[in-house]
Parts: structure tokens; sequence; C-alpha cells
């Protein structure tokens, strides 16, 4: 709801939210909720306002011939952690690499596939991590011994499955479990184990729509691991199996549950839990798997995450699904972000963002997306050209600045239908870091954006591995946040508003501004009839 109040010479003031619901293109326009933006590029909707995404920073780099990074993996045993990189012939240590432009020299090499779903395993032998690819022999990582490839014969070895057939890997019920690749098989392995005989859950008869497993993950209806906790099985065609029990060697220790659908997922790692459910990217969005068992699959998208965005999630969707998508969660920022990787020439780079509390979207912008990681609790992507990136990173995208471009949802300004004269605007933010905005106006459902305004003063950054370690002031306070608010002339008529925010951001610090309201002049006229 916008409060409406009087102002000099007949005019009336209304103060419009900040855009905490975020974008949003999934209703009529005539009928748009308050506090939603129709465009939210790089702003991030928060509880109280609309604040501006970090920058980027390449980290490493594993190829000069502009091949994609396909897969990021992340090693975390109780003493070390190690960030690995895949191209599709090899896997790079970027853990520290000596210089972010050259690449490293290969911890391994000779593979024929790039993309790896991974699972980081302890038992008593060490923590180790697994990655599988459905065309080469599973790896096993363990710092000491570095990367091994186990076979039928090797040591530790897996008998019973050739490993090269394994595309997916998870932990349920303290075994890994695996898909087999193009088949309705999946394989585990002995309790608290990283070898052993694999055993065969053969699930031919259990679906109906054809297709082949993609991927695994447990389901719990509590918020952690526990006898309550499933264990499912999703194929390529949005059919999801659950199973209960703990060992799938036993009649009365293994039972199906039952069998549900969603529609396509978008790829094996497009998942991520919210509490103790299963939430699945799908060609219609973010369905969590609590509501796919309860409704029909046609209705689906009404009980998506995403259903706010969900014109713009299908087309990304349609034209984007020839690559896996993934998901990663960022529980220190309050978010998780979704890759819409570039399928085909022309398409621009972005992700999309939701808020995992108040469940609001926006989308960044001039972000090659191809893979994702939370890593050490920093965030990493890998590129279409062979860079390691790290996100939320200082206020410039190595370097290119950052357009950020919000337009709001239509507002009638309390009465529709009548003519207005809005002559004036001022946003309101909360900042420490500068910037220079530039507030501007469209009516009647026909945007037009000026031109984005200039970029403000630098300042100097001191986060952590960005200042210099003998320079920066590591006790020194941050600087105070300050309100800021100016008016600026609008001079349009019309009977329907949409405001519109822009800032370039090219500094060197993450930037600290949030965008709190908008108050919008202006003087009413008569009913258009």
């Amino acid at each position: 709801m916008n409060a409406s109040r009087k102002r000099g010479g007949g005019a009336r003031v209304a103060t419009l939210p900040a855009p905490i619901g975020g974008w949003n293109t999934s209703e009529n326009l005539t009928m748009a909720s308050p506090g939603t933006a129709l465009v939210m590029d790089n702003w991030r909707p928060t509880q109280t306002g609309a604040t501006l995404r970090g920058g980027s920073i390449t980290r490493a780099t594993i190829s000069l011939a502009g091949d994609p990074v396909t897969s990021l993996m992340s090693y975390n045993g109780s003493t070390a952690r190690r960030l690995f990189a895949a191209s599709k012939t090899a896997i790079f240590d970027v853990s520290t690499p000596a210089d972010p432009v050259v690449p490293p020299a290969a911890a391994v090499s000779g593979q024929t596939k790039g993309y790896y779903a991974f699972q980081n395993f302890t038992t008593s032998g060490g923590a180790f991590l697994t990655a599988v690819n459905g065309a080469d022999p599973l790896l096993l990582f363990e710092p000491s011994q570095g990367w091994k490839k186990i076979t039928g014969t090797s040591t530790p070895a897996i008998t019973g499955v050739s490993t090269s057939l394994l595309s997916h890997v998870w932990v349920y019920r303290n075994r890994e479990f695996f898909i087999q690749a193009d088949s309705l098989r999946a394989w585990y392995l002995p309790v608290n184990s990283i070898a052993g005989e694999a055993k065969l859950i053969d699930m031919n008869g259990v679906f109906q729509r054809g297709g082949a497993l993609l991927f695994g993950a447990t389901w719990s209806v509590d918020t952690g691991d526990g006898l309550d906790d499933k264990c499912v099985f999703v194929t390529t065609e949005g059919e999801v199996a659950v199973y209960t029990g703990a060992d799938p060697s036993s009649a009365s220790s293994w039972s199906l549950q039952g069998r549900y659908e969603v529609t396509r997922p978008l790829g094996p790692r497009g998942i991520m839990y919210a509490g103790g459910d299963l939430v699945i990217a799908t060609e219609d969005g973010m369905i969590p798997l609590s509501e796919a068992v309860n409704k029909d699959p046609s209705v689906l998208n009404f009980a998506a995450i995403s259903k706010p965005i969900f014109r713009d999630w299908q087309d990304a969707a349609r034209d984007r699904r020839t690559l896996p998508w993934e998901v990663v969660k960022w529980p220190e920022k309050g978010y998780a972000i979704v890759s819409t990787p570039i399928a085909a020439p022309g398409q621009e780079p972005s992700a999309f963002v939701v808020n995992t509390v108040t469940g609001a979207w926006c989308r960044y912008t001039n972000w090659d997306v191809r893979c994702l990681l939370l890593h050490a609790g920093r965030l990493y992507f890998g590129t279409g050209d062979g860079r390691i990136k790290e996100a939320e990173i200082g206020g410039n995208d190595d370097g290119a600045a950052i357009y950020y471009t919000l337009i709001g949802n239509p507002d009638h300004l309390g009465s529709r239908g009548v003519l207005k004269s809005v002559r004036q605007a001022r946003a309101t933010y909360r900042s420490s870091t500068p910037f220079i905005d530039r507030v501007s106006a469209s009516m009647d459902y026909q945007t037009a954006l000026p031109a984005p305004p200039p970029t403000a003063t630098n300042v100097t950054a001191n986060e952590w591995d960005a200042g210099k370690w003998d320079e920066a002031k590591w006790d020194a306070p941050e600087p105070p946040a300050s309100i800021m608010q100016a008016w600026v002339s609008i001079g349009l008529s019309g009977t329907v508003m949409q405001y519109q925010v822009q800032i370039t951001g090219a500094l060197t610090a993450i930037p600290d501004t949030e965008l709190l309201s908008i108050d919008v002049s202006y003087e009413p006229g008569g009913v258009i009839v």
C-alpha cells in the first residue's frame, strides 16, 4: 500500500515501498502487487528494502583457449579444504593458484567428460571426496594420497559394477549411492565405506514415462538427518520414486513409498534443501517435493517457489536447458542462486537469485555462470571461457561496471483511471558507500529508461583478501550508514506510473546501499472516459 498525503499547490505525495517483494512478472500488470518490480537487475530484495549486489573477481583460470569450466568441486576435510575445477578433459586444483590468469598443471588428466557429481564422505579411514561423471572411472581424493582412479582392481576397489558407468553420487543412511548413466539402475556401497562390493537397485518397472535416472537425493520431513529420511530417485522425465528404509537388500527394511511426478528437471545439481524439504529446479520452476506428493503435475507451477517469475523461468528453461542448471544456497547471505547457463550464441549472461527468507526474486546480469559452488562459506562460479570467479566481492565485475536497473510494477497512486501529473520523485536510501542514482518514471505501461548515470568516486576497500595485509586497518570501524534522498523532476502525465532507479557501480569496495522507499509528488486530474 502507498501512503498519500497533500503537498503544497494541490499536489499529493505518495510513498511507495522498495520492492521487498522482488521481481514479479507473473501477475496482471494492472493489478500488480505493491512492493514488487517488473525489472530487478542486480538489485537484491531484502526484508527491509533492496540492496546492490557485490561484484566478482577472477580467482583462477583453467583454459586460455576459452574452454568452459564444466564443474566445480569442494573437498571439506577436518583439517584441509580444496577447491577443484574441471574442464572436459582434466581436473585442476584451484585452491591457491599462483596466478589467477595462468592455468595450473592438471591434477587429473585424460578424462573424457567434464560434468561431475561429487560427495564428501568420512569413514574410519579418513575424509574423502568421491567424484563420478558417467564416462570415466570413479575418482577418489584424499589430501595425503591425491586423486585415485577406482576400479574393480584398484586399491581400494569397487566391485560389482564398472565405475565408469556411475554418473551421480549421494549419501543416504551412511551409504554412498550411485546412479548408473543412461539407465534405470542405481547402486550402493556398504555402510560407512568408500569402496567394496556395489549392489544393484534395479528400477526397471518402477517408472512409467521412460527416460533414465538423472539423480538421487535424501529427503526429510524434518530439518535434519534421521530415521524419517527418505531416499529419492529422479528421472530425466520428472518421475520421482521415494523409498523408505535403511538397507536396500532387505525387503523388511526397504520399500517404495510412492511414485510422483514433476516436470522435467533441469540438471542433476539443480536442487537445494529448504528445511528438510527437497526443492527441484524443473521446467516449470523450483518445485518442493512436498508439493509434488500432494498435487497434480499440471498445477505444480502454482506451488513453485519461483512462481513470481514463472514466465521468465519458463522462457529461460526453454532456451537454455541443453546445459545443466545448478542451484546453490548461500546461508550466510540469505539467498540461493540458480545458474541459467549460456546455451547458444547471443544469450545474455545472467542468473536467477531468490531471498531464502522472503521468497522474493531478482536477476544478476553479466555473470556467465556455467557452474556453481559454495566453498568455505564463499560463492564461486565457473564461466564459459575457462575462469573461476568469486562472487559478491568488491563493487565491479573484474573491472567492468555493474548496471543496477530497477523498474517498479505499475502503481495507480491510489486512484485508478484518474489522470495524474507526476511532478517529482525521490528515492530514500540507507548507505555507507558512495553512489550516483538516476531516478525517473514511465507512464501507462510504456517503459523507457534514460541513459545510466555515471559512476561515483571510488573508495578504498580493505575487505579480507582484497586489501593489502600490512595496510588494511582490521580494527577500523565501518563508516556509518546515512539516509540519502533528493527530489528530481519527472514532468510526466498518465493514469498509472512506474518508478525507475538506475545506478552504475564501479567501486573497489562492496557496495553498502539499500533502497528503502520512493516518494512521488503528483497532481491528480480528472477521470479518463
